[in-house]
């Protein structure tokens, strides 16, 4: 098991719609849109260690996610050929830095973007609540789009993760 949550590290926030004859196309067409170019995704879920940097920019990330990486990240996706899809992904950043932030995603048919992006903030709320934590402020992405052509539509938002890799765990 790595200690992530106790070295720093990098957390890219990116989204993307996609189209495609099979919703597995829609999905690989939204995630080229997001920067996401040959990622083994390792699915995670809720939390952004504390200390780590929340980057919404995502220049670097086709670079970074090149090369059938193995990369841990937290996303949602859907797809349909009939309907609107949507996609949010919400990060209440943690008024405590000590403490995790934590990740709100959610993906839909037939719900509009602004409606799941209200869906994800009231989710960070209450989960914050629960715990008692508050939060400092609101990284927020929604994407949505409409089948078009007969293909799918594809919404997808994501949070990959980076560490920071300590000399220990880099081999030759």
């Amino acid at each position: 098991m790595h200690n992530w949550n106790s070295t720093k590290g990098k957390a890219y926030v990116t989204s993307g719609v996609g189209y495609g004859t099979t919703p597995l196309v829609a999905f690989d067409a939204a995630e080229v849109q997001a920067k996401i170019m040959a990622t083994n995704a390792i699915r995670v879920t809720s939390f952004v260690p504390p200390y780590w940097e929340i980057v919404t920019d995502n220049a670097k990330l086709e670079e970074l996610s090149d090369k059938g990486a193995f990369l841990p990240m937290a996303y949602q996706f859907e797809a349909s050929d009939t309907e609107h899809v949507a996609a949010s992904l919400v990060i209440g950043k943690n008024a405590d830095e000590e403490q995790a932030s934590i990740i709100m995603e959610h993906a839909q048919v037939g719900v509009s973007t602004d409606e799941l992006l209200q869906i994800a903030k009231e989710s960070v709320k209450e989960v914050f609540d629960i715990r008692g934590w508050h939060t400092k402020e609101l990284v927020e992405v929604a994407v949505g789009g409409k089948p078009k052509d007969g293909l799918y539509v594809g919404a997808l938002v994501a949070v990959l993760f980076f560490p920071q890799l300590h000399k220990r765990w880099i081999t030759t």
